[in-house]
């Protein structure tokens, strides 16, 4: 009998094998339901995960590495108010011309009524 079940994988572990082909190898976030499957992909393909306390540092810290190692630097936050909150350190890496990432978790499409919070346009 054949087998029908295919080879599943999530979104989150298909970030985290596009960020270690990028040559990530730590990401600062602070945790949320949005990105929870990156952490997952994170630790299976060996890249540090780094818990800060608020996603503008999360942003900075990211800043900072790539500043310091000269590799990308990669925060992760959650969606809506987590991705405007690290815009202040987005702007610094840009300034600085720091090879920095920002990803930022995304809710639904469409967006339910009570959860519009969560759900803002973040993608330029």
């Amino acid at each position: 009998m054949p087998d029908d079940t295919q080879d599943v994988i999530s979104g989150g572990h298909l970030v985290a094998k596009a960020l270690r082909a990028e040559g990530v190898d730590r990401i600062y976030t602070l945790c949320g339901g949005h990105i929870i499957d990156i952490y997952d992909g994170c630790v299976d393909e060996g890249i540090e995960v780094v818990d800060v306390r608020h996603e503008q540092v999360a942003a900075h810290a990211a800043d900072g590495y790539a500043r310091i190692t000269g590799k990308p630097g990669c925060a992760v936050v959650t969606a809506g108010p987590g991705t405007t909150d690290a815009v202040t350190g987005v702007a610094n890496a840009f300034r600085a011309e720091s090879p920095m990432l920002l990803i930022g978790g995304q809710g639904r499409t469409p967006s339910t009524r009570w959860d519009r919070c969560r759900t803002c346009r973040t993608s330029t």
